[in-house]
């Protein structure tokens, strides 16, 4: 199980990193792209200001969020939004707007709750967006042993920028997928909805084979669509990742979700060393990546 919860940590921030430099390209123009620069190399594109393995906002949150768990000993949800606030404050050149618009209400002092709770009825955030999601993927490996703690920790995390149900179920099925990864016993799709799934959740999840209904915008409903449809045609994790980037759209939150759900499927094992190497910070992430399993199996959670 060690193997999956690096894979699902690291192939999320890969993910990341991949599709980071064709985000808000067309299919087309990500193919014309290719003509030059190979997907598979992690190569730089012309044009566009992300370095080789370079981490945008998805990789940068699911790092600082690994890092707080892995600090505290325990999941922390102020601390884990001091981190947020903090890193906002750094200027990320990356954030998806939704993310973006909470954290500026909440570097100038509102309250978390009211944040974003306040941002889910703009209707500029409507459908809202899948920003949240990789932040969530730590929270729900470390509770791998506890589904009434992951589902409240993993709620309360997406909260702290995504109020909306949707986004809220949306990060739910994505962490009950990985916990199920991670275990080896990933069965019916639709066990990972949550009691009370919401009706656009379950089409989406009941619709993940159909590759002509992805919607690659980045909504947290297509994030999720694409990462099913990855996971359920991918024969190993290259191929999955490079085809969730063709497909252009959101690809830096697509592949980060997409990466996640093929890492912890295919195991630390299955990442391409090259891939691996060029990835910003990949020795931190595979230390933390342990840590967190031993957090997750071997230690009394708080």
């Amino acid at each position: 199980m060690k193997e999956n919860f690096q894979g699902g940590l690291l192939g999320a921030a890969i993910g990341d990193a991949l599709g980071f430099p064709f985000k808000g390209l067309s299919a087309a123009e990500v193919s014309e792209y290719g003509r030059f620069e190979s997907l598979r190399e992690l190569q730089p594109v012309p044009s566009v200001r992300a370095l080789p393995g370079e981490l945008a906002d998805e990789g940068q949150q699911l790092l600082l969020t690994l890092e707080g768990i892995c600090t505290q000993r325990a999941l922390d949800v102020p601390d884990l939004t001091r981190r947020l606030k903090g890193w906002f404050r750094s200027h990320p050149k990356d954030m998806t707007p939704l993310v973006r618009h909470v954290l500026t209400r909440l570097d100038a002092g509102e309250v978390a709750d009211e944040a974003a709770e306040g941002a889910s009825f703009d209707a500029q955030f409507n459908p809202p967006d899948g920003g949240h999601l990789t932040r969530c993927i730590p929270v729900a490996l470390y509770r791998v042993r506890d589904a009434d703690r992951r589902r409240a920790d993993v709620t309360a995390v997406a909260r702290l920028t995504h109020w909306d149900p949707v986004a809220v179920q949306v990060a739910l099925v994505v962490g009950e997928l990985l916990v199920q990864l991670v275990q080896g016993k990933l069965g019916s799709l639709d066990t990972c909805l949550p009691p009370d799934a919401l009706p656009e959740v379950q089409a989406v999840v009941r619709s993940s084979r159909e590759a002509e209904q992805l919607d690659v915008s980045g909504s947290a409903l297509g994030v999720l669509g694409v990462g099913l449809w990855a996971l359920n045609r991918s024969k190993t994790f290259e191929d999955g990742l490079v085809e969730v980037v063709s497909l252009g759209g959101a690809t830096d939150t697509n592949a980060a979700v997409a990466g996640a759900l093929l890492g912890a499927k295919f195991t630390r094992l299955a990442l391409p060393q090259r891939w691996v190497y060029r990835l910003e910070g990949h020795a931190r992430l595979e230390v933390l990546g342990t840590r967190l399993f031993e957090l997750a199996t071997l230690v009394t959670q708080r």
